[in-house]
């Protein structure tokens, strides 16, 4: 199990588990994760993944972007537990729970 966590952005401190797969974006009937406050995301920014052990940041050719490591996440990025990322303009990071 996996926790997505807000880390700075009008949502600070929230978090949402998931297993498999989560959604970031702004339309709470597209993405699991939803950043309603954030304008600079689209209905469907980003994807979480997990496969086989490891995880999988994927851009949902969002019009802002995604970003790790201060570069662009183009197609799909391999994520490290622990390592922030922004969407929008909201930095995030995900955990094990």
């Amino acid at each position: 199990m996996y926790l997505l966590e807000v880390l700075s952005g009008p949502l600070d401190g929230k978090t949402w588990p998931f297993e498999r797969e989560i959604t970031i974006g702004r339309d709470d009937g597209l993405a699991e994760a939803c950043l309603a406050l954030d304008r600079y995301v689209s209905r469907r920014h980003a994807k979480l993944q997990i496969d086989a052990g490891s995880l999988r940041l994927v851009d949902l050719r969002s019009r802002n972007g995604t970003r790790l490591g201060g570069r662009p996440v183009v197609g799909e990025m391999p994520l490290p537990v622990g390592v922030p990322f922004v969407v929008g303009r909201t930095i995030l990071r995900v955990t094990r729970a």
